[in-house]
């Protein structure tokens, strides 16, 4: 699924550390990474981004082109 390109975002973080946990994290990761799909690998940041994509509203967000943020 990864190499299809099914995703838009992963979020992987680990549960705990056994190796097998840590095989597959690592094989999510290096997909994430190799496909060019953000990743998310740290909890706080995953729930602030999270809390900040429900808060803010399409309407919010001005549209401005590259040359605007210069």
């Amino acid at each position: 699924m990864i190499s299809n390109h099914e995703f838009d975002l992963i979020v992987n973080i680990p549960k705990n550390h056994t190796r097998r946990e840590l095989t597959n994290g690592y094989k999510i990761r290096r997909g994430a990474i190799d496909h060019n799909i953000p990743l998310i690998t740290n909890a706080r940041l995953a729930s602030a981004f999270i809390e900040s994509f429900c808060d803010i509203k399409m309407i919010d967000i001005p549209i401005k082109s590259w040359q605007e943020y210069i």
